[in-house]
């Protein structure tokens, strides 16, 4: 087996062949919840926490799936194992999962009701592509306010991950215009922090951890890892409301990833944060990270990064 394989609908094929067809809801209607996992060591990185967001975002999005968590899990680990196989040595995977409504029934009639009832389920992997963000790891992300706002949750819960994104595509693109290398930071109706369009958002003041509340933004397991290590190293850890005049009084600003893991904040508008370089609370959070899935995170990254970008020269 030379190309990666995935899973679409009960079966295995080449990646290439898994493909959607025009009247997917997915496509249709952007009806589909998702979730992407990382890996360390070719392992999956709390595999289980991401599937029971997504078990708890179909049940919002009322999305049946015939296939239980356990059984998903075993697709994952199956398309982990055989598709890391084919990867240079010292790689890692990331892993998408992802549920559609199923097939749209005005495109096909009532003789394909079942099959428009039949929600599609698709698993597949790629090489992480550390070269996107391994040398900000040390220059730290350019944040703009984006003129964007986060999803209102009296109209959808932005704690569900779901692929009906659009908002998150035109924030970054918006932002991009004015400055190519910065991303956008959106906040809520109410003039406060919410998250970057891949990522949770986090202060730093006096030893305290600061972040969004948890209703007005997608929670992240990786936030969740960061929440986790930043009280074993001492840190007070709160959920509040940010305004912008915090951000510009922090000590430090983060924000984590699955991809990534965790990246310090530089520059917010025309703002320079803890000096324009990484903080050290930020160097403290990213070494306990890698001593606990037992890979230099940053240089693993530096490493692949480089070597990806030395082939493109």
């Amino acid at each position: 087996m030379s190309e990666p394989q995935a899973y679409l609908n009960g079966a295995y094929l080449p990646q290439s062949e898994a493909k959607l067809a025009v009247s997917d809801l997915g496509i249709v209607y952007g009806a589909a919840v998702t979730e992407m996992v990382r890996t360390f060591q070719q392992r999956p990185f709390m595999l289980e926490a991401h599937l029971d967001r997504l078990y708890a975002a179909l049940e919002y999005a009322c999305i049946d799936t015939p296939l239980t968590a356990d059984d998903l899990k075993r697709i994952c680990l199956n398309l982990i194992e055989q598709n890391g196989a084919l990867l240079p040595a010292g790689e890692e995977l990331g892993l998408t999962v992802f549920v559609t409504a199923g097939q749209n029934l005005p495109y096909l009639g009532m003789a394909e009701l079942d099959a428009c009832r039949t929600p599609t389920v698709c698993v597949h992997t790629f090489p992480l592509a550390f070269e996107l963000w391994d040398q900000k790891y040390t220059s730290g992300q350019y944040l703009i306010r984006s003129e964007v706002e986060q999803l209102n949750p009296r109209v959808f819960d932005p704690r569900v991950k779901s692929r009906s994104r659009i908002h998150l595509y035109r924030a970054d693109k918006l932002i991009r215009k004015q400055v190519p290398a910065a991303s956008a930071l959106l906040f809520d109706e109410q003039g406060f922090v919410a998250e970057t369009t891949i990522g949770n958002f986090f202060l730093v003041q006096d030893r305290i951890m600061l972040t969004p509340r948890p209703e007005y933004v997608l929670g992240g397991i990786s936030q969740m890892m960061t929440a986790r290590l930043a009280k074993q190293l001492g840190l007070d850890y709160v959920e509040t409301d940010i305004s912008e005049e915090m951000v510009l009084q922090a000590d430090e600003a983060l924000t984590s990833s699955s991809g990534y893991c965790l990246m310090p904040v530089t520059r917010y508008n025309d703002h320079f944060l803890s000096e324009g370089k990484p903080g050290p609370v930020f160097q403290q959070l990213i070494t306990a990270w890698s001593q606990e899935v037992g890979v230099d995170i940053i240089a693993q990254a530096q490493q692949i990064g480089a070597a990806r970008r030395g082939q493109l020269s």
